[in-house]
């Protein structure tokens, strides 16, 4: 099947269905179902392309030869989500022509060498510019500002939403929680989600003793808690005390910047603005690789219109990868 004959037409569902739109069924095409839109996906060969105008109109985008195989790519590669880069649309893209394969066997014996082109190329997209990118949030970010996963004992200060955000990403062998209120300890610890379990956890008394106690022995600590004029020199001072021996490093989430404070000077210190520069820094890198790979999902797309033939790609060849069991339930 030539690349001319392909024709995608995208449906944004939610926005369709709440402006009351109809939108036609392309006769005997693939179908990708997500929560937010509907793809669908034919040839030539069975679409009267009366039916629905090319380009965009209330009934969807329509796309045809190299800018469907376009849009499809970059479907598949996760970059037209509302979460750009995520995995699951691949997923469900390849159940998607698994059914159509077992429903529709002849109309899926034209689109099939492109469509197995399409989940070839996503995944060199998807492996040389999307995977590893990360996500930007308050825990993954402590995580990495700890240097990974922490060593030795961790001390996490707070109780409350913020502290419930971080603890999962702390997945130490040794974490001694602190908050005045053990009430709201136990809350969070019961609801938290995605720590392994196995790792001690230990809920410290609600005195100045014991919290300042677990500053001694602890190798990191994160403080989930506002900025103390009170508690805090007391804090700094027993950090002081065996800091040079521990190695490990403070993460105040309490305060933007430690000048003008009690934390001002001391050792291995970061606050929100090395947190907030290393989440603007992440974001730059993730929005050049995702701007590289809509680059390659065009370069991709204007190469296919010189393989135009068949949906082979010069010089290579379509069998032998994991995915190729897909297309062959029915043989070729």
């Amino acid at each position: 099947m030539s690349l001319l004959d392909l024709i995608v037409l995208n449906r944004r569902t939610a926005t369709d269905a709440r402006a009351g739109v109809s939108v036609p069924e392309l006769a005997d095409a693939c179908v990708v179902k997500t929560c937010l839109r509907e793809v669908q996906v034919t040839t030539r060969a069975v679409f009267d392309q009366g039916d629905v105008p090319a380009g965009s109109s209330g009934a969807g985008d329509l796309y045809l030869g190299a800018d469907a195989y376009g849009f499809l790519l970059r479907l598949a590669s996760g970059l037209e989500s509302e979460i750009a880069g995520e995995t699951e649309i691949f997923g469900q893209i390849k159940q998607c022509w698994r059914d159509y394969e077992l429903a529709s066997p002849e109309n899926a014996r034209q689109l099939r060498p492109w469509m197995q082109r399409l989940l070839q190329e996503t995944k060199e997209i998807r492996s040389e510019y999307i995977v590893g990118l990360g996500s930007a949030t308050y825990g993954s970010l402590t995580r990495r500002l700890l240097g990974g996963r922490p060593e030795g004992t961790t001390l996490l200060l707070g109780a409350g939403q913020l502290a419930a955000t971080v603890l999962p990403y702390l997945d130490c062998a040794d974490l001694r929680i602190y908050n005045r209120s053990p009430v709201r300890t136990a809350e969070m610890l019961a609801a938290a989600r995605g720590r392994d379990s196995s790792y001690k956890t230990t809920v410290l008394e609600p005195t100045l003793e014991a919290e300042l106690a677990a500053w001694r022995e602890a190798r990191d600590v994160v403080i989930c808690i506002p900025a103390d004029a009170e508690r805090d020199p007391a804090r700094v001072a027993a950090w002081r005390e065996s800091a040079a021996a521990r190695g490990g490093r403070i993460l105040h989430l309490g305060i933007m910047g430690a000048s003008g404070t009690a934390w001002e000077g001391v050792p291995r210190l970061a606050t929100l603005e090395e947190l907030f520069g290393m989440r603007d820094a992440q974001a730059e890198q993730r929005d050049a690789l995702l701007a590289r790979a809509r680059r390659a999902c065009l370069g991709k797309a204007q190469l296919a219109k010189l393989d135009d033939a068949d949906g082979s790609r010069a010089g290579t060849s379509n069998h032998g990868w994991e995915d190729l069991a897909v297309f062959q339930s029915l043989g070729a």
